[in-house]
């Protein structure tokens, strides 16, 4: 059985990982759904993003330290939806049409 202890690293890109696993999940997972997204709309050759950004502050108790918040984000490219023209009601309501089963 292992015991567990507390371990310091220098903060570098070698060893970010280790930072938060929960940081490394969000990541991978975020990478995954962007190359999913790639893999389901091949024709769209608009890019897909993945960030990760650490947002360091000072820790509000100890000046010698910061406070490290690690954030991953994704951008993908907005579905292309066409415009559905609709037009007002005499209840100034708005209507539009669409195609439908005949029982609907």
């Amino acid at each position: 059985m292992e015991d567990d202890c507390v371990k310091t690293s220098t903060l570098t890109l070698e060893t970010l990982h280790l930072l938060s696993e929960g940081l490394r999940d969000d990541f991978t997972q975020q990478v995954e759904a962007a190359v999913a997204d790639c893999r389901q709309r091949p024709t769209l050759p608009d890019r897909r993003e993945v960030t990760l950004k650490l947002v360091i502050t000072p820790h509000p108790e100890d000046p010698d330290d910061v406070l490290i918040h690690p954030v991953t984000t994704r951008k993908t490219p907005a579905r292309k939806i066409e415009p559905i023209r609709a037009r007002r009601s005499r209840k100034n309501q708005l209507m539009f049409d669409w195609w439908g089963e005949d029982n609907e």
